[in-house]
């Protein structure tokens, strides 16, 4: 039977979060096991978000230390980016030889190549065929570039290559405003580097609310970061040592170097799927059912390379390892779920934003009449001991007769801290009054959930 111990097994193509999920999934619960990789373990878990946020951590502790009220003298030290870069370089290192360990616990086979379907049950490396009851799809995406743009990897970048400089810089041109161009952004300011913003949508992070997109563009051009809207890149060469990029309004920005952050591309090419019968979408990502089977059966596709018809597919780390082992689970005959509609994520800006379940924006379009509430951060007792008062927590429920949670969006320091919560009560169906009376610490920022809540009930006023 599929998943039997002592069969042919399981081999899973990738070794990022979620072909590191799956193939541990499966030795765990003693299954034979072969890992292709022809790259690093964990692959863009650690090259792209692992170092972009040990980069945002030591970034939002220099803003901390340089603000000003708090008793002590900002530094003026120099950033020094080879140090970072070795930081983040021992990083790597650690964090890989800790998942080597967990390889060789579960008897998980590593095997270093590119593989390449031959047919639907087997694929090939360094020329040896290997066969197996079923395969995981794990290869990821690689950024996407622009058509004559030159990318070097050093004066102009992709987000693989931004996180690797070593050598000080004074300005930046970030061609691209999604999530990470945000993040880089807020991180590359914060230690001290000019920013240009460029953005083909009319606003910062098109796919959240408003009141959230408003109030990050207002922060950003507050510490002087260059946000331009409705830009398009023309064209971008080297001149004399520095990027000069050319804009359709007939504008130019010269900069010391250029990142391109336009989104992602599935990581397909050379896989042989024409072999293995496997259906590739628009982009290079796979189509896959609900339990991530491709339109092979046994052939499953997992993370950023998979798509489920969903619009709350979400291309996360956390996403990625839950889907590598839905897909064993599903495998062995033990299927488990995800639901997307909860799914918690964070965008590490400065300030950070976080959230779970649906935007007010969907909950309207999908629920009509819901209630909403925000409870500004300077009215919580933690925000004020940290003199941070920017931003809010806003929880969206039900119609009245509906006390589910719909959605829960936070923005200010820390606002991770909030998610998490909200995202077991959205999945497990927990109404917000359940949070009118629970007990939060004091000072804590879960406070400002309650309070929220309460404002809906009508125990708190909306505003002072």
């Amino acid at each position: 039977m599929p998943g039997e111990a002592g069969g042919r097994g399981i081999v899973v193509i990738g070794a990022g979060p979620a072909g590191m999920a799956a193939a541990l999934e499966a030795g765990a619960r003693g299954q034979r096991v072969r890992l292709i990789s022809d790259g690093t373990l964990l692959g863009d878990g650690l090259q792209g978000a692992y170092k972009s946020k040990a980069l945002w951590e030591l970034a939002r502790d220099r803003t901390i230390a340089r603000k000003r009220g708090y008793g002590y003298a900002p530094t003026g030290e120099a950033v020094r980016f080879a140090e970072i870069h070795e930081q983040l370089a021992a990083g790597v290192e650690e964090l890989s030889e800790i998942y080597s360990r967990y390889l060789e616990s579960y008897a998980v086979e590593l095997i270093l190549g590119r593989a390449r379907f031959v047919d639907s049950r087997a694929v090939e490396v360094n020329g040896e065929r290997i066969e197996a009851e079923a395969f995981v799809i794990a290869t990821g995406a690689r950024p996407r570039t622009l058509p004559g743009i030159p990318v070097d990897g050093h004066r102009i970048m992709t987000t693989e290559h931004v996180v690797d400089v070593a050598e000080t810089f004074e300005s930046l041109l970030v061609v691209g405003a999604g999530v990470s161009g945000c993040e880089f952004a807020s991180a590359f300011r914060a230690l001290g580097v000019d920013i240009t913003l460029l953005d083909s949508a009319p606003r910062l992070l098109g796919n959240e609310d408003t009141d959230l997109s408003d109030l990050i563009t207002e922060s950003y051009r507050r510490t002087e970061i260059d946000v331009r809207f409705s830009a398009q890149t023309k064209s971008m060469r080297i001149v004399d040592g520095r990027v000069q990029t050319m804009l359709d309004d007939g504008s130019v920005v010269l900069t010391e170097r250029a990142l391109l952050s336009i989104g992602r591309v599935g990581a397909t090419t050379g896989l042989g799927l024409e072999a293995a019968g496997v259906t590739v979408g628009a982009g290079g990502v796979i189509p896959v059912n609900d339990n991530l089977q491709t339109n092979v059966p046994h052939i499953y596709a997992v993370g950023d390379v998979g798509t489920r018809n969903t619009p709350l597919d979400m291309a996360l780390v956390h996403v990625a390892d839950a889907e590598g082992r839905m897909a064993i689970h599903h495998w062995m005959g033990k299927p488990i779920a995800i639901h997307p509609e909860y799914v918690p994520y964070i965008i590490f800006t400065l300030p950070m934003i976080a959230g779970a379940g649906l935007t007010e924006a969907q909950a309207r379009e999908r629920h009509g009449v819901v209630r909403v509430a925000k409870f500004l951060n300077a009215r919580n007792h933690r925000y004020h001991a940290m003199r941070s008062f920017e931003g809010f927590v806003k929880l969206v429920v039900g119609p009245v007769g509906d006390d589910r949670i719909l959605g829960v969006r936070a923005i200010g320091q820390q606002a991770d801290n909030v998610i998490g919560t909200v995202a077991v009560l959205i999945d497990n169906g927990i109404p917000y009054t359940y949070l009118l009376d629970a007990l939060q610490a004091h000072p804590s920022l879960g406070e400002s959930l309650q309070n929220a809540a309460r404002v809906i009930a009508g125990l708190l006023p909306p505003s002072l």
